[in-house]
């Protein structure tokens, strides 16, 4: 089955963390959000960048902000991936995460036309993650609804509807890097 999925980078937090917009801070000399841009778009059809500012380093013709107003998380930079998607499956990943599986989307794809789930995400050491979902387009409606009720957390939206798991059992494979210091380390690492 030959199945063509958009990839979505969500870039559109506020970085309060970080201090600064975390895209945009270098690791091993490239922005954070390059690493996950590289890593993604060897995996699906087409890439775009759901940011709430216009990231220079990229053309402006892949990025969108969100539909609704009010900065509301991750929730609704899925919402308005999914509502601007040209293809039925769309693959999610945060700007934060430059070490995800370069199998990631091959191995939850797996999934489509098997039991009928429209969202297959994976789980590391027995937890979810949730910003890693590989969505169906079907799942736009539940998501705004979702949102509209005053919901934001992703992991009990999905949890309500039919969805998958595919274990993942790489180490850091899905660490994000939120604080200055969890760049620092990071960058140490990765020198390595």
């Amino acid at each position: 089955m030959n199945i063509e999925i958009e990839g979505v980078i969500l870039a559109g937090g506020k970085s309060s963390r970080m201090g600064q917009n975390k895209s945009l801070v270098l690791l091993n000399k490239k922005p954070l959000i390059e690493h996950v841009y590289n890593r993604l778009k060897k995996q699906v059809k087409k890439l775009s960048i759901n940011s709430n500012e216009i990231l220079s380093i990229f053309p402006e013709t892949i990025q969108f902000g969100d539909i609704l107003p009010g900065q509301l998380g991750p929730a609704a930079g899925i919402y308005s991936g999914l509502s601007q998607s040209k293809y039925d499956w769309v693959q999610f990943c945060p700007n934060d995460t430059p070490f995800f599986p370069e199998n990631l989307v091959t191995k939850l794809s797996t999934c489509i036309g098997k039991t009928n789930p429209k969202i297959i995400l994976p789980s590391s050491n027995g937890k979810l993650e949730p910003v890693f979902l590989l969505c169906h387009k079907e799942m736009l409606n539940s998501l705004k609804d979702f949102i509209s009720s005053g919901e934001r957390k992703l992991e009990l939206w999905i949890r309500s509807n039919s969805f998958k798991t595919i274990d993942f059992n790489e180490k850091d494979a899905f660490i994000n890097i939120n604080k200055m210091t969890d760049l620092q380390k990071y960058r140490q690492n990765y020198a390595k």
